[in-house]
Protein backbone atom coordinates (compact mmCIF):
# COMPACT_ATOMS: atom_id res chain seq x y z
CA UNK A 1 0.00 0.00 0.00
CA UNK A 2 1.24 3.50 -0.85
CA UNK A 3 0.77 4.93 2.64
CA UNK A 4 1.25 2.81 5.75
CA UNK A 5 -1.92 2.59 7.84
CA UNK A 6 -1.74 2.29 11.61
CA UNK A 7 -3.20 -0.77 13.35
CA UNK A 8 -3.19 -1.52 17.08
CA UNK A 9 -3.51 -5.11 18.34
CA UNK A 10 -4.43 -5.78 21.98
CA UNK A 11 -4.30 -9.41 23.22
CA UNK A 12 -2.81 -11.17 26.24
CA UNK A 13 -1.99 -14.28 24.19
CA UNK A 14 1.63 -13.50 23.26
CA UNK A 15 1.83 -16.17 20.56
CA UNK A 16 -1.27 -14.88 18.78
CA UNK A 17 -0.18 -11.27 19.30
CA UNK A 18 3.21 -11.88 17.67
CA UNK A 19 1.64 -13.81 14.78
CA UNK A 20 -0.88 -11.06 13.99
CA UNK A 21 1.77 -8.36 14.39
CA UNK A 22 4.08 -10.15 11.93
CA UNK A 23 1.26 -10.85 9.44
CA UNK A 24 0.02 -7.27 9.22
CA UNK A 25 3.53 -5.81 9.14
CA UNK A 26 4.31 -8.00 6.13
CA UNK A 27 1.20 -6.59 4.48
CA UNK A 28 2.59 -3.06 4.85
CA UNK A 29 0.74 -1.82 7.92
CA UNK A 30 2.31 0.09 10.79
CA UNK A 31 1.51 -2.13 13.78
CA UNK A 32 1.65 -1.40 17.50
CA UNK A 33 0.76 -4.01 20.14
CA UNK A 34 -0.25 -4.20 23.81
CA UNK A 35 -0.80 -7.16 26.16
CA UNK A 36 -3.39 -5.64 28.52
CA UNK A 37 -6.39 -3.32 28.37
CA UNK A 38 -4.95 -0.23 30.06
CA UNK A 39 -1.86 -0.19 27.82
CA UNK A 40 -4.01 -0.93 24.76
CA UNK A 41 -6.43 1.96 25.42
CA UNK A 42 -3.54 4.35 25.99
CA UNK A 43 -1.86 3.15 22.79
CA UNK A 44 -5.05 3.69 20.77
CA UNK A 45 -5.51 7.17 22.22
CA UNK A 46 -1.91 8.20 21.52
CA UNK A 47 -1.29 6.61 18.11
CA UNK A 48 -4.83 7.18 16.74
CA UNK A 49 -4.92 4.08 14.49
CA UNK A 50 -7.50 3.53 11.79
CA UNK A 51 -8.25 0.02 13.11
CA UNK A 52 -7.75 -1.75 16.44
CA UNK A 53 -7.99 -5.51 16.95
CA UNK A 54 -8.97 -6.04 20.59
CA UNK A 55 -9.42 -9.23 22.61
CA UNK A 56 -12.62 -9.23 24.63
CA UNK A 57 -11.15 -10.69 27.85
CA UNK A 58 -7.97 -8.96 28.94
CA UNK A 59 -6.14 -8.53 32.23
CA UNK A 60 -7.51 -5.41 33.95
CA UNK A 61 -9.48 -3.34 31.47
CA UNK A 62 -11.55 -5.61 29.21
CA UNK A 63 -12.50 -5.21 25.57
CA UNK A 64 -15.99 -3.88 26.38
CA UNK A 65 -14.49 -1.22 28.67
CA UNK A 66 -12.10 -0.18 25.88
CA UNK A 67 -15.06 0.12 23.48
CA UNK A 68 -16.97 2.18 26.03
CA UNK A 69 -14.01 4.51 26.62
CA UNK A 70 -13.37 5.04 22.90
CA UNK A 71 -17.05 5.75 22.34
CA UNK A 72 -16.90 8.37 25.10
CA UNK A 73 -13.84 9.91 23.43
CA UNK A 74 -15.63 10.07 20.07
CA UNK A 75 -12.74 8.13 18.57
CA UNK A 76 -13.03 7.35 14.84
CA UNK A 77 -10.99 4.14 15.32
CA UNK A 78 -12.81 1.03 14.10
CA UNK A 79 -12.51 -1.77 16.63
CA UNK A 80 -12.59 -5.45 15.63
CA UNK A 81 -13.30 -7.57 18.70
CA UNK A 82 -11.87 -11.11 18.95
CA UNK A 83 -12.69 -13.69 21.61
CA UNK A 84 -12.47 -17.37 22.44
CA UNK A 85 -15.93 -17.36 24.06
CA UNK A 86 -19.15 -18.03 22.13
CA UNK A 87 -21.49 -15.72 24.07
CA UNK A 88 -24.43 -14.03 22.41
CA UNK A 89 -24.84 -11.44 25.18
CA UNK A 90 -21.29 -10.12 24.87
CA UNK A 91 -21.54 -10.10 21.07
CA UNK A 92 -24.67 -7.94 21.25
CA UNK A 93 -23.12 -5.68 23.87
CA UNK A 94 -19.94 -5.19 21.82
CA UNK A 95 -21.92 -4.24 18.71
CA UNK A 96 -24.05 -1.83 20.76
CA UNK A 97 -20.87 -0.20 22.06
CA UNK A 98 -19.67 0.40 18.50
CA UNK A 99 -17.55 -2.63 17.58
CA UNK A 100 -17.06 -2.75 13.82
CA UNK A 101 -17.09 -6.54 13.77
CA UNK A 102 -16.74 -9.57 16.04
CA UNK A 103 -14.65 -12.68 15.31
CA UNK A 104 -14.20 -15.87 17.30
CA UNK A 105 -10.98 -17.72 18.03
CA UNK A 106 -9.24 -19.65 16.64
CA UNK A 107 -8.76 -16.77 14.24
CA UNK A 108 -9.29 -17.37 10.55
CA UNK A 109 -6.60 -15.03 9.24
CA UNK A 110 -8.31 -14.61 5.86
CA UNK A 111 -11.56 -13.61 7.58
CA UNK A 112 -9.71 -11.16 9.83
CA UNK A 113 -7.86 -9.72 6.86
CA UNK A 114 -11.16 -9.21 5.02
CA UNK A 115 -12.71 -7.47 8.04
CA UNK A 116 -9.72 -5.13 8.38
CA UNK A 117 -9.88 -4.31 4.66
CA UNK A 118 -13.59 -3.59 5.02
CA UNK A 119 -12.95 -1.36 8.02
CA UNK A 120 -10.38 0.58 5.99
CA UNK A 121 -12.56 0.80 2.88
CA UNK A 122 -13.94 4.19 3.95
CA UNK A 123 -13.33 6.97 1.45
CA UNK A 124 -11.35 10.13 2.20
CA UNK A 125 -13.14 12.83 4.21
CA UNK A 126 -13.77 14.87 1.05
CA UNK A 127 -15.90 12.02 -0.33
CA UNK A 128 -18.45 12.09 2.47
CA UNK A 129 -21.57 14.10 3.22
CA UNK A 130 -21.31 15.32 6.80
CA UNK A 131 -24.39 14.93 8.99
CA UNK A 132 -24.94 18.24 10.82
CA UNK A 133 -26.97 18.07 14.03
CA UNK A 134 -27.02 21.71 15.15
CA UNK A 135 -29.77 22.95 12.80
CA UNK A 136 -32.05 19.92 13.12
CA UNK A 137 -35.77 20.67 13.53
CA UNK A 138 -38.47 18.00 13.81
CA UNK A 139 -41.21 17.83 11.11
CA UNK A 140 -39.33 20.04 8.65
CA UNK A 141 -39.82 20.00 4.89
CA UNK A 142 -36.31 19.62 3.47
CA UNK A 143 -35.09 20.51 -0.02
CA UNK A 144 -33.97 23.26 -2.33
CA UNK A 145 -35.44 22.19 -5.69
CA UNK A 146 -37.52 24.69 -7.68
CA UNK A 147 -40.58 22.47 -7.23
CA UNK A 148 -40.22 22.61 -3.46
CA UNK A 149 -39.59 26.35 -3.47
CA UNK A 150 -42.96 26.83 -5.17
CA UNK A 151 -44.61 24.72 -2.47
CA UNK A 152 -42.93 26.85 0.21
CA UNK A 153 -44.48 29.94 -1.41
CA UNK A 154 -47.94 28.33 -1.41
CA UNK A 155 -47.54 27.34 2.25
CA UNK A 156 -46.74 30.96 3.11
CA UNK A 157 -49.77 32.18 1.18
CA UNK A 158 -52.25 29.61 2.52
CA UNK A 159 -51.09 29.81 6.13
CA UNK A 160 -52.57 33.30 6.40
CA UNK A 161 -56.04 32.47 5.06
CA UNK A 162 -58.59 29.95 6.33
CA UNK A 163 -59.46 28.23 3.07
CA UNK A 164 -59.96 24.58 2.15
CA UNK A 165 -56.89 22.93 0.64
CA UNK A 166 -56.48 19.68 -1.30
CA UNK A 167 -52.96 18.19 -1.26
CA UNK A 168 -52.21 15.65 -4.00
CA UNK A 169 -49.17 13.42 -4.16
CA UNK A 170 -47.97 9.84 -4.26
CA UNK A 171 -47.67 7.85 -1.04
CA UNK A 172 -44.64 8.87 1.00
CA UNK A 173 -44.17 12.35 -0.51
CA UNK A 174 -44.93 14.19 2.74
CA UNK A 175 -48.51 15.39 2.33
CA UNK A 176 -49.15 15.59 6.08
CA UNK A 177 -45.93 17.57 6.57
CA UNK A 178 -47.22 20.17 4.11
CA UNK A 179 -50.58 20.26 5.90
CA UNK A 180 -48.88 20.77 9.26
CA UNK A 181 -46.66 23.49 7.79
CA UNK A 182 -49.72 25.39 6.55
CA UNK A 183 -51.28 25.11 10.01
CA UNK A 184 -48.29 25.90 12.21
CA UNK A 185 -46.89 28.78 10.14
CA UNK A 186 -50.00 30.92 10.19
CA UNK A 187 -52.96 32.36 12.02
CA UNK A 188 -54.12 28.99 13.39
CA UNK A 189 -50.80 27.90 14.90
CA UNK A 190 -52.11 27.99 18.48
CA UNK A 191 -55.26 26.04 17.60
CA UNK A 192 -55.55 22.22 17.38
CA UNK A 193 -54.30 20.26 14.37
CA UNK A 194 -56.40 17.10 14.16
CA UNK A 195 -55.52 14.36 11.66
CA UNK A 196 -57.89 11.61 10.52
CA UNK A 197 -56.65 8.80 8.26
CA UNK A 198 -59.77 7.92 6.28
CA UNK A 199 -58.29 4.62 5.06
CA UNK A 200 -57.55 3.36 8.57
CA UNK A 201 -61.09 3.53 9.97
CA UNK A 202 -63.58 0.69 9.68
CA UNK A 203 -66.46 1.86 7.50
CA UNK A 204 -69.24 1.44 10.10
CA UNK A 205 -67.24 3.49 12.64
CA UNK A 206 -66.40 6.35 10.31
CA UNK A 207 -69.41 8.54 11.22
CA UNK A 208 -68.93 8.19 14.97
CA UNK A 209 -65.20 8.91 14.61
CA UNK A 210 -65.83 12.03 12.51
CA UNK A 211 -69.03 13.42 14.06
CA UNK A 212 -68.85 11.91 17.55
CA UNK A 213 -71.75 10.12 19.26
CA UNK A 214 -74.22 10.34 22.12
CA UNK A 215 -74.69 7.74 24.83
CA UNK A 216 -76.79 4.78 23.68
CA UNK A 217 -76.63 5.75 19.99
CA UNK A 218 -75.33 2.25 19.16
CA UNK A 219 -74.33 -0.93 20.95
CA UNK A 220 -71.38 -0.23 23.21
CA UNK A 221 -71.81 3.56 23.17
CA UNK A 222 -71.32 4.17 26.90
CA UNK A 223 -71.26 7.87 27.42
CA UNK A 224 -70.96 10.53 24.77
CA UNK A 225 -67.81 11.30 22.82
CA UNK A 226 -66.86 14.30 20.66
CA UNK A 227 -65.73 13.50 17.12
CA UNK A 228 -62.77 14.86 15.20
CA UNK A 229 -64.84 17.82 13.98
CA UNK A 230 -65.40 19.07 17.52
CA UNK A 231 -61.86 18.33 18.67
CA UNK A 232 -60.51 20.44 15.78
CA UNK A 233 -62.22 23.47 17.29
CA UNK A 234 -61.02 26.60 15.52
CA UNK A 235 -57.93 24.89 14.14
CA UNK A 236 -57.33 22.50 11.23
CA UNK A 237 -58.96 19.18 10.37
CA UNK A 238 -56.65 17.09 8.17
CA UNK A 239 -58.46 14.37 6.23
CA UNK A 240 -55.76 12.04 4.92
CA UNK A 241 -56.55 9.58 2.09
CA UNK A 242 -59.87 11.34 1.46
CA UNK A 243 -60.38 9.15 -1.62
CA UNK A 244 -61.03 6.13 0.62
CA UNK A 245 -64.29 7.47 2.06
CA UNK A 246 -67.16 5.27 0.77
CA UNK A 247 -69.49 7.00 -1.68
CA UNK A 248 -72.56 6.77 0.60
CA UNK A 249 -70.65 8.62 3.36
CA UNK A 250 -69.36 11.28 1.00
CA UNK A 251 -72.83 12.87 0.94
CA UNK A 252 -72.74 13.39 4.71
CA UNK A 253 -69.26 14.85 4.51
CA UNK A 254 -70.39 17.21 1.75
CA UNK A 255 -73.40 18.35 3.77
CA UNK A 256 -71.39 19.38 6.81
CA UNK A 257 -68.81 21.17 4.61
CA UNK A 258 -71.60 23.14 2.93
CA UNK A 259 -73.54 23.96 6.10
CA UNK A 260 -70.56 24.15 8.47
CA UNK A 261 -72.78 22.36 10.99
CA UNK A 262 -73.23 18.74 12.06
CA UNK A 263 -74.90 16.51 14.63
CA UNK A 264 -73.35 13.74 16.68
CA UNK A 265 -74.48 10.20 15.88
CA UNK A 266 -77.65 9.66 17.92
CA UNK A 267 -77.95 13.35 18.76
CA UNK A 268 -80.15 16.21 17.53
CA UNK A 269 -78.18 19.25 18.64
CA UNK A 270 -76.63 21.23 15.81
CA UNK A 271 -72.91 21.92 16.39
CA UNK A 272 -71.01 24.65 14.58
CA UNK A 273 -67.85 23.66 12.69
CA UNK A 274 -65.21 26.39 12.67
CA UNK A 275 -62.03 24.61 11.61
CA UNK A 276 -60.20 24.76 8.30
CA UNK A 277 -60.23 21.56 6.21
CA UNK A 278 -57.11 20.24 4.53
CA UNK A 279 -57.61 17.00 2.59
CA UNK A 280 -54.97 14.79 1.00
CA UNK A 281 -54.98 11.96 -1.50
CA UNK A 282 -52.56 9.81 -3.47
CA UNK A 283 -55.17 9.10 -6.16
CA UNK A 284 -56.55 11.02 -9.14
CA UNK A 285 -59.86 12.33 -7.78
CA UNK A 286 -60.80 13.71 -11.19
CA UNK A 287 -60.61 10.25 -12.69
CA UNK A 288 -62.48 8.81 -9.71
CA UNK A 289 -65.25 11.32 -10.40
CA UNK A 290 -65.40 10.12 -14.03
CA UNK A 291 -65.66 6.52 -12.77
CA UNK A 292 -68.44 7.45 -10.29
CA UNK A 293 -66.14 6.52 -7.38
CA UNK A 294 -66.09 10.02 -5.91
CA UNK A 295 -68.76 12.72 -5.80
CA UNK A 296 -68.11 15.58 -8.17
CA UNK A 297 -69.69 18.18 -5.85
CA UNK A 298 -67.51 17.04 -2.93
CA UNK A 299 -64.44 17.09 -5.19
CA UNK A 300 -64.99 20.73 -6.07
CA UNK A 301 -65.75 21.65 -2.46
CA UNK A 302 -62.37 20.20 -1.44
CA UNK A 303 -60.46 21.60 -4.40
CA UNK A 304 -60.73 25.26 -3.45
CA UNK A 305 -56.94 25.39 -3.55
CA UNK A 306 -54.80 22.48 -4.71
CA UNK A 307 -51.15 21.72 -3.97
CA UNK A 308 -49.43 18.98 -5.95
CA UNK A 309 -46.32 17.48 -4.35
CA UNK A 310 -43.91 16.02 -6.93
CA UNK A 311 -42.52 12.52 -6.34
CA UNK A 312 -38.92 12.21 -5.18
CA UNK A 313 -37.77 10.92 -8.58
CA UNK A 314 -38.72 14.33 -10.06
CA UNK A 315 -36.73 16.36 -7.52
CA UNK A 316 -33.61 14.29 -7.02
CA UNK A 317 -31.52 17.35 -6.24
CA UNK A 318 -33.22 17.28 -2.83
CA UNK A 319 -31.92 13.78 -2.00
CA UNK A 320 -28.53 14.74 -0.43
CA UNK A 321 -30.18 17.24 1.95
CA UNK A 322 -32.99 14.80 2.70
CA UNK A 323 -30.57 11.98 3.44
CA UNK A 324 -28.58 14.18 5.82
CA UNK A 325 -31.75 15.33 7.60
CA UNK A 326 -33.23 11.83 7.87
CA UNK A 327 -30.00 10.31 9.23
CA UNK A 328 -29.96 12.92 12.02
CA UNK A 329 -33.64 12.22 12.71
CA UNK A 330 -32.89 8.49 12.92
CA UNK A 331 -29.85 9.18 15.14
CA UNK A 332 -32.11 10.94 17.63
CA UNK A 333 -34.83 8.30 17.50
CA UNK A 334 -32.49 5.32 17.86
CA UNK A 335 -29.73 6.84 19.99
CA UNK A 336 -27.14 6.40 17.22
CA UNK A 337 -24.31 8.73 16.17
CA UNK A 338 -23.88 8.42 12.41
CA UNK A 339 -21.92 11.47 11.26
CA UNK A 340 -21.06 10.71 7.64
CA UNK A 341 -22.69 9.35 4.49
CA UNK A 342 -20.37 8.17 1.66
CA UNK A 343 -20.81 10.09 -1.59
CA UNK A 344 -20.96 6.73 -3.33
CA UNK A 345 -24.10 5.99 -1.31
CA UNK A 346 -25.56 9.39 -2.21
CA UNK A 347 -24.89 8.59 -5.87
CA UNK A 348 -26.77 5.30 -5.49
CA UNK A 349 -29.68 7.23 -4.01
CA UNK A 350 -29.61 9.62 -6.96
CA UNK A 351 -29.74 6.73 -9.45
CA UNK A 352 -32.68 5.01 -7.73
CA UNK A 353 -36.27 5.98 -8.65
CA UNK A 354 -37.78 5.75 -5.12
CA UNK A 355 -41.27 4.42 -5.90
CA UNK A 356 -42.03 4.73 -2.17
CA UNK A 357 -40.68 8.31 -2.13
CA UNK A 358 -39.37 9.87 1.11
CA UNK A 359 -40.92 7.12 3.24
CA UNK A 360 -38.90 4.50 1.35
CA UNK A 361 -35.71 6.59 1.62
CA UNK A 362 -36.24 6.86 5.39
CA UNK A 363 -36.80 3.09 5.68
CA UNK A 364 -33.59 2.34 3.77
CA UNK A 365 -31.61 4.83 5.86
CA UNK A 366 -33.05 3.45 9.11
CA UNK A 367 -31.87 -0.06 8.24
CA UNK A 368 -28.49 1.29 7.13
CA UNK A 369 -28.06 3.21 10.40
CA UNK A 370 -28.97 0.15 12.47
CA UNK A 371 -26.45 -1.99 10.55
CA UNK A 372 -23.68 0.64 10.50
CA UNK A 373 -20.46 -0.03 12.40
CA UNK A 374 -18.86 3.18 13.58
CA UNK A 375 -19.97 6.70 12.70
CA UNK A 376 -20.30 6.22 8.94
CA UNK A 377 -22.92 4.50 6.82
CA UNK A 378 -21.56 1.58 4.79
CA UNK A 379 -21.93 1.87 1.04
CA UNK A 380 -22.03 -1.91 0.51
CA UNK A 381 -24.90 -2.19 3.00
CA UNK A 382 -26.88 0.49 1.14
CA UNK A 383 -26.16 -1.24 -2.16
CA UNK A 384 -27.63 -4.45 -0.73
CA UNK A 385 -30.70 -2.64 0.61
CA UNK A 386 -31.42 -1.13 -2.80
CA UNK A 387 -31.07 -4.51 -4.54
CA UNK A 388 -34.74 -5.42 -4.12
CA UNK A 389 -37.34 -6.74 -6.57
CA UNK A 390 -38.72 -3.66 -8.30
CA UNK A 391 -41.39 -5.24 -10.51
CA UNK A 392 -44.04 -4.04 -8.07
CA UNK A 393 -42.76 -0.46 -8.29
CA UNK A 394 -41.76 0.19 -11.94
CA UNK A 395 -40.41 3.61 -12.68
CA UNK A 396 -43.02 5.71 -14.51
CA UNK A 397 -40.22 7.15 -16.63
CA UNK A 398 -39.16 3.76 -18.03
CA UNK A 399 -41.11 1.33 -20.26
CA UNK A 400 -40.64 -1.49 -17.72
CA UNK A 401 -41.27 -5.20 -18.19
CA UNK A 402 -44.73 -4.71 -19.78
CA UNK A 403 -43.40 -2.77 -22.77
CA UNK A 404 -43.68 -5.71 -25.19
CA UNK A 405 -46.76 -7.35 -23.66
CA UNK A 406 -49.99 -7.23 -25.73
CA UNK A 407 -52.53 -4.71 -24.48
CA UNK A 408 -55.05 -6.25 -22.07
CA UNK A 409 -58.32 -5.21 -20.42
CA UNK A 410 -57.80 -3.15 -17.27
CA UNK A 411 -59.62 -5.74 -15.13
CA UNK A 412 -57.11 -8.47 -16.12
CA UNK A 413 -54.10 -6.23 -15.47
CA UNK A 414 -55.50 -5.16 -12.09
CA UNK A 415 -56.30 -8.75 -11.08
CA UNK A 416 -52.82 -9.97 -11.98
CA UNK A 417 -51.18 -7.08 -10.13
CA UNK A 418 -53.29 -7.62 -6.99
CA UNK A 419 -52.39 -11.31 -6.90
CA UNK A 420 -48.69 -10.50 -7.46
CA UNK A 421 -48.68 -8.05 -4.56
CA UNK A 422 -50.56 -10.51 -2.36
CA UNK A 423 -48.04 -13.24 -3.16
CA UNK A 424 -45.17 -10.85 -2.45
CA UNK A 425 -46.76 -10.13 0.97
CA UNK A 426 -47.25 -13.84 1.67
CA UNK A 427 -51.01 -13.39 1.91
CA UNK A 428 -50.86 -10.48 4.39
CA UNK A 429 -53.97 -8.46 3.51
CA UNK A 430 -53.04 -5.36 5.53
CA UNK A 431 -49.57 -5.07 3.99
CA UNK A 432 -50.87 -5.72 0.47
CA UNK A 433 -53.55 -3.04 0.92
CA UNK A 434 -50.91 -0.51 2.00
CA UNK A 435 -48.77 -1.26 -1.05
CA UNK A 436 -51.77 -1.03 -3.37
CA UNK A 437 -52.92 2.21 -1.74
CA UNK A 438 -56.43 0.96 -0.91
CA UNK A 439 -58.27 -0.05 2.25
CA UNK A 440 -58.50 -3.63 3.49
CA UNK A 441 -62.28 -3.84 2.83
CA UNK A 442 -61.70 -2.59 -0.73
CA UNK A 443 -58.97 -5.18 -1.28
CA UNK A 444 -61.16 -7.97 0.11
CA UNK A 445 -64.00 -6.90 -2.20
CA UNK A 446 -61.67 -6.92 -5.21
CA UNK A 447 -60.33 -10.36 -4.27
CA UNK A 448 -63.87 -11.66 -3.91
CA UNK A 449 -64.73 -10.34 -7.36
CA UNK A 450 -61.80 -12.28 -8.83
CA UNK A 451 -63.41 -15.60 -7.89
CA UNK A 452 -67.21 -15.17 -7.83
CA UNK A 453 -69.02 -18.37 -6.96
CA UNK A 454 -65.85 -20.47 -6.97
CA UNK A 455 -64.41 -20.87 -3.47
CA UNK A 456 -61.57 -23.03 -4.79
CA UNK A 457 -60.13 -20.04 -6.57
CA UNK A 458 -60.63 -17.63 -3.66
CA UNK A 459 -57.18 -16.15 -2.81
CA UNK A 460 -58.36 -15.75 0.77
CA UNK A 461 -59.12 -19.42 1.08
Amino acid sequence: MSEAVKIVIVDDNLELLESLELYFREKGYRVAAAVNGEAGLELIRQSRPRVAIVDLRLPGLGGLEILRALRGDGSPCRVVVITAYQEMETTVQAIKLGAFDYLHKPIDIDALDAVVEKALSALPESEFVQVVAEDFKENTIVGRSNELKEIFKLIGLLSEIKTTVLIVGESGTGKELVARAIHYHGVLAREPFVALNCSAIVENLFESELFGYEEGSFTGARGSKPGKLEVAGNGTLFLDEISEIPVHLQAKLLRFIQEREFERVGGNRRIKFNARIIAATNRDLGRMVENAEFREDLYFRLKVFEITIPPLRKRKEDIPLLAEYLVEKINRNLGKNIQRIPLSAINRFMEYDWPGNIRELENVLTRAVVMAKGDCLQDDCIADLLQQPRALFPSPSSPGPLANVPLQPLREVEARHILTVLEHCHGNISRAARILGITRPTLRAKLKSLSPGNPENDPLG
